[in-house]
């Protein structure tokens, strides 16, 4: 008898980003059958996020050069022959099976190749009052602005490192916030190392012109080598002490001052998703400037395991351009290893030259080491245990200065994250107990279920082939 709960497919794609409808729009040209597991209510990603079907905003959104990419990619996504399954929970797989939750139904999908592009997660910095409502990831308010149409606040700061901090700030802008302070922790002097691989890319400089040109007329001025010390308020975030670092990112202690905010957008990088390749097998490698571990792939998108594919930020933090060039780099590949034509040259050298270009400003915003000094002893580096740094440096020092054994030591990262969120930090704590680097980190520990998702869905699981 048929399950109507298991799907099948030519090739299974995870994300429906840049990198994943890229790969899928293609796939689907070529006459495949082609699924799309997705989180969202609607394709994008985060970068191309877009509002509720039918929801028409008060004023609309400014948009960047590199918009009209993902406008043209969104439509050609929409055109294909693609079933796209949105709200999407993958949370167990194995070469040509992805198990998912939809609502309260328990799916799987049987597939000859999968296309991994799931995107990153928003790298936190802990600091004095980071829990406090009103203080989000610069993700976050991507998301409340561009996803659902929400105006935050009506004084915002925006603080962090690299090119994430521009687009916050001119999303906050565009629906009316006013942004009192945009503060890169980094040095001006290191932006400057990026400056060859910006001008040397078209569209990349042109993004750059129109960034500088948003804050100008609105008089925002990027202030480097500053960020949050701590966020203060009754209830919800009022204030926000921000202060000078040095080269490394460590507080310059009696350069503080107040500013009166009712919203706080931090944004320090990017981690790659890499969970659910880890989990089949993909090798991977610590690649600091691109966010962390990532997955290590051949010059077409072949990961390690057979049949298993990727693009975007899971092969490392890039961007979207990036991530769209791979994704039609990894639908090329599959179909000639299907027996169809060769890879296009083209395709390869377009994927290269963006990576490339990223590559040149990741190098000039590598994670702070001194930033991990913002959190003092009672500041909490777990929200879903409320585990503080204290506690945390105890479990290391009694059970071992790794990730697992401070899981083990006090539950840190335990919760619904698994260490997504707090990992990082945590990290950083190990790290200063066995006198490692600040930000190497141990290769995440992944488990089944890969994401929360119900007990029942894990029980009335299909089963697959």
């Amino acid at each position: 008898m048929s399950d109507d709960r298991i799907l099948r497919a030519d090739v299974g794609v995870v994300g429906a980003g840049p990198g994943g409808m890229a790969a899928a729009a293609r796939l689907a040209a070529a006459g495949l059958r082609v699924v799309v597991l997705d989180e969202g209510q609607r394709p994008g990603g985060q970068i191309y996020r877009q509002l509720p079907a039918g929801f028409v905003p008060k004023a609309p959104l400014a948009e960047p050069p590199s918009h009209a990419h993902g406008h043209h990619l969104l439509e050609r996504f929409g055109a294909a022959n693609v079933t796209t399954i949105h709200g999407a929970v993958v949370w167990d797989a194995r070469p040509g099976q992805l198990w998912f939750e939809q609502g309260e139904r328990s799916c799987l999908l049987q597939c000859q190749q999968i296309v991994l592009a799931p995107g990153a997660y928003d790298r936190t910095v802990p600091f004095p009052g980071w829990t406090l409502p009103g203080v989000t990831t610069a993700g976050a308010l991507q998301v409340m602005v561009r996803g659902f149409g929400v105006v935050p606040g009506k004084r915002a700061l925006v603080v962090g490192s690299g090119p994430l901090l521009l687009p916050t700030v001119a999303s906050l802008l565009s629906a009316g916030v006013q942004v009192v302070a945009a503060l890169e922790a980094s040095t001006r002097w290191r932006a400057l190392r990026a400056l060859p691989g910006v001008l040397g890319n078209a569209a990349r400089r042109s993004e750059a012109f129109w960034y500088a040109k948003t804050l100008l007329r609105a008089g925002v001025r990027l202030q480097w080598g500053w960020t949050v010390f701590a966020c203060e308020g009754d209830g919800k975030v009022e204030r926000a002490v921000v202060g000078k670092v040095d080269a490394d990112g460590r507080p310059r202690r009696g350069t503080e001052r107040t500013l009166d905010v009712d919203v706080v957008g931090a944004g320090f990088g990017l981690v790659p998703s890499v969970e659910l390749g880890l989990h089949l097998g993909c090798r991977s490698v610590f690649d600091l400037p691109r966010g962390g571990h990532r997955l290590v792939v051949d010059s077409q998108q072949r990961t390690s395991t057979p049949g298993v594919y990727a693009a975007g930020e899971i092969c490392g933090i890039g961007g979207a351009e990036v991530a769209s060039a791979e994704g039609e780099l990894a639908a090329a590949a599959i179909l000639a290893d299907r027996g169809g034509a060769a890879v296009p040259a083209s395709l390869a050298r377009t994927a290269q030259a963006e990576r490339r270009a990223a590559d040149a400003m990741l190098r000039a915003f590598v994670p702070l080491p001194g930033l991990a000094e913002l959190a003092q002893p009672d500041t909490i580096v777990c929200r879903c245990e409320d585990i503080t740094r204290q506690r945390a440096a105890q479990a290391a020092q009694l059970h071992g200065a790794t990730m697992r054994a401070i899981k083990l030591g006090c539950r840190a990262g335990m919760g619904p994250c698994q260490a997504r969120i707090c990992g990082p930090s945590l990290q950083t704590l190990a790290n200063h107990q066995r006198g490692a680097a600040a930000w190497a980190m141990d290769l995440p520990v992944v488990q089944v279920p890969l994401k929360p998702v119900r007990s029942a869905t894990i029980l009335e699981a299909p089963v697959g082939g």
